[in-house]
């Protein structure tokens, strides 16, 4: 899948989310996905930890690699409905931001 056939399938999820659970404004839309940015980030990070054996033998037995990429794909949805609400390309930024990064740490030297 390519860049920008996730970002239109998370467009129309987005539509979908604010037409079923409409919040009063902007401003709270952006808020709302923040917030689920930081609550699936969190849950990433308890996967991350418990693959690493950093949590309790309880989790550590219930750790499966296929839950780990489920929540990593959860950040990244996140993250795409957020740039929905804040009407970011986010291919473009991307772009920019790779370029930047190549030329501080002279990759292409």
């Amino acid at each position: 899948m390519q860049i920008q056939d996730l970002i239109k399938e998370y467009r129309q999820i987005a539509d979908f989310l604010n037409s079923h659970w409409p919040l009063k404004d902007e401003n709270q839309r952006v808020f709302a996905r923040t917030m689920k940015v930081v609550e699936e980030l969190g849950e990433l990070s308890d996967e991350i930890l418990t693959s690493m054996n950093l949590q309790r033998n309880s989790k550590i037995a219930k750790f499966s690699r296929e839950n780990l990429e489920d929540e990593f794909a959860d950040v990244l949805g996140s993250l795409i409905l957020l740039s929905c609400e804040l009407d970011i390309d986010v291919e473009e930024v991307i772009k920019r931001k790779i370029a930047f990064t190549r030329e501080r740490f002279e990759i292409d030297k």
